[in-house]
């Protein structure tokens, strides 16, 4: 009995490593392309987000990047030439829609609260600061030097959408925004 238990044991186990030998590599694609992560790779994080370096993503997408080593912020911006049709909240919670011209995300490490901010020219041709925080379910982490944060609370606020293949263990980005 004691035989079988043992080879039991050892079958698990070596049946175990496998399935993390064999697991599939995440892949990402932003309007059909595949997005190359060569020193960084995604992973899914134990809140069940696909976690994803920064930097290729944000690239993929055309939107700028910038670390702030001082307060461990990753800050995504993009100026839209045309704009996109939005709204935003102003600085006393006023609803203000109208054409985002800029707009801004900020993740902090081990923080689970963004901060987004924008310009939205309302159809008087004024500008108005629009700013919103929300809480994610995780948090955007350092890993191997690396950056990572969500890609569902990245994209979807520059007005892409995320979508999940659990077959090919792929996500894919695609830009809805009207230009």
């Amino acid at each position: 009995m004691k035989k079988v238990m043992a080879l039991f044991l050892t079958g698990m186990m070596v049946f175990s490593c496998l399935g993390t030998v064999f697991a599939k590599e995440i892949t990402v694609t932003v309007d059909g392309k595949q997005v190359e992560f060569t020193d960084a790779k995604p992973y899914i994080d134990e809140k069940g987000r696909t976690m994803v370096p920064l930097r290729p993503v944000a690239d993929a997408m055309g939107i700028d990047v910038e670390w702030d080593r001082r307060t461990r912020t990753a800050v995504f911006s993009e100026t839209y030439e045309k704009g996109m049709e939005g709204f935003g909240y102003d600085i006393n919670g006023k609803a203000v829609y109208g054409e985002i011209v800029y707009m801004s995300l900020s993740f902090k490490i081990n923080e689970p609260k963004v901060e987004m901010l924008g310009k939205v020219k309302k159809d008087s041709g004024d500008m108005t600061m629009i700013a919103d925080r929300f809480e994610m379910d995780t948090t955007a982490v350092v890993k191997g030097g690396r950056t990572y944060a969500p890609l569902r609370y990245m994209v979807q606020s520059f007005g892409y959408d995320v979508g999940w293949d659990k077959e090919i263990s792929t996500a894919t980005v695609e830009n809805y925004r009207v230009h």
